[in-house]
């Protein structure tokens, strides 16, 4: 593994296990018996670190988005909490602690909030063109997907950090997730659910 991506890794490890504030630079490199010059040439700041692991999680869930079969999207729909899942538990420190990174890194919530506008823009595309197609009731509006998104993000962070790291549970999550979409389904929108639910 190159010395850059094994920063990376080790960094990440630690993050989740102990906390993004409680790990410095000189920690990685104790962790990985490198000196902390050797850290710093190619990762400056820890905020260089973080930056680079927010980028990293943005592409695997950026290619969630695009690996989904137009005939499907229902489907594709219900089951992306249990794809994103394993995304969330990798990186799981951006989630946990979110405030502190916010407070102390104001430069990265730029970058964040940038990106996750763009998400949020493919996100609401994929809400209109089930609405379109009848699995969302026809009376939504576009501010009501706007609540949805905020609701689905909600929920990812409310579990995430409310729930026991040793309790996590992929299929009670995706539930959890799909559970608040349910009342907005349209009778064929719920037909799909309802199929999905059974296969759980």
């Amino acid at each position: 593994m190159k010395t850059k991506k094994h920063i990376l890794e080790v960094s990440r490890l630690l993050f989740n296990e102990k906390g993004v504030m409680n790990v410095t630079l000189r920690d990685v490199a104790k962790s990985m018996n490198k000196s902390y010059g050797n850290i710093t040439y190619h990762f400056p700041t820890k905020e260089d670190v973080i930056t680079s692991l927010f980028e990293e999680m943005n592409m695997e869930l950026a290619a969630l988005q695009s690996s989904n079969d137009l005939s499907n999207l229902m489907r594709y729909l219900l089951e992306l909490p249990s794809f994103s899942f394993d995304i969330n538990l990798k990186y799981l420190f951006l989630t946990i602690d979110y405030n502190e990174l916010k407070r102390n890194f104001p430069n990265l919530f730029e970058k964040v909030k940038t990106l996750n506008e763009a998400g949020k823009m493919k996100w609401k595309e994929l809400l209109k063109y089930l609405r379109d197609e009848n699995y969302l009731n026809q009376n939504i509006s576009n501010d009501d997907l706007d609540y949805l998104m905020f609701l689905s993000v909600s929920i990812h962070f409310a579990y995430f950090q409310m729930t026991d790291s040793h309790a996590y549970q992929k299929t009670e999550f995706t539930k959890m997730v799909n559970q608040m979409v349910q009342p907005y389904l349209s009778e064929k929108g719920l037909a799909v659910y309802n199929t999905w639910l059974n296969s759980q």
